[in-house]
């Protein structure tokens, strides 16, 4: 999904500043949706694993992680609402809803499993659910 005006609006709940990995958890989920392969490659393991669970996908791999989003059809995110980010050790998960410029809603929720439980740990794996 990209967003090719960058103008998506962000609504995130008070609260998600007060903890750095809440923030990067942000940052990756618009990285993703805007395309922002500079944030991607920054916060990813070059053997992440990223599994579309609706679609039963398994991508694996930095490259391929890239090169999937590059091929999805374009679409304009009009809004990204993010219900709440929770993180726990190496573990973290964001849930909200994805607002298509055609008036398309997404509900989602991404967890997250990064290589170890400090700021600098990469993203390892993520499970995407879409409804």
């Amino acid at each position: 999904m990209n967003n090719s005006s960058n103008e998506m609006k962000l609504i995130v709940p008070k609260g998600c500043d007060n903890a750095p990995r809440k923030q990067i958890v942000i940052d990756f989920t618009v990285a993703i949706l805007k395309q922002q392969n500079e944030i991607i490659k920054e916060f990813a393991d070059e053997a992440i694993i990223w599994y579309q669970l609706k679609d039963n996908k398994k991508i694996e791999g930095l490259s391929s992680f890239i090169t999937i989003l590059q091929k999805k059809n374009i679409v304009i995110v009009d809004c990204l609402e993010i219900y709440q980010v929770i993180t726990h050790g190496k573990f973290a998960s964001i849930n909200g809803v994805i607002s298509l410029a055609n008036g398309t809603k997404i509900d989602f929720c991404d967890v997250y499993m990064f290589s170890n439980t400090a700021k600098s740990g990469k993203v390892m794996e993520i499970k995407s659910y879409r409804l």
